[in-house]
């Protein structure tokens, strides 16, 4: 089921080349073939937001009666937790260990 937020400061994820232009991206592929940190929380961004879109989709779906199994709806629900899940425990433990080198004494 789709709910509106009733606070209008929550907000659905938005994909990250709104955030990050692709022109950066690029350059920095070609600098380094590696994948990076940066590289990787963009990866987890694009899972989350993926997965959140099919939920949301399938919740319209759900409430027009377009939706034959409701076992792949809540597979999708779970997956779309997860991947929040995930990226708020990432990004968390990426704050404290910042944190925790700002704290250091040189």
């Amino acid at each position: 089921m789709y709910i509106i937020p009733l606070n209008s400061n929550i907000t659905p994820l938005q994909p990250i080349e709104s955030i990050f232009p692709k022109e950066e991206e690029a350059k920095k592929t070609e600098e380094t073939a590696e994948p990076t940190f940066l590289d990787a929380m963009k990866g987890l961004w694009d899972n989350a937001a993926e997965a959140q879109a099919v939920k949301n989709q399938d919740m319209v779906n759900l409430m027009l009666g377009d939706t034959d199994s409701l076992e792949q709806l809540q597979i999708n629900i779970t997956k779309a937790e997860l991947a929040t899940q995930l990226l708020v425990n990432v990004k968390n433990a990426a704050v404290d260990a910042y944190n925790e080198i700002m704290r250091m004494s040189i």
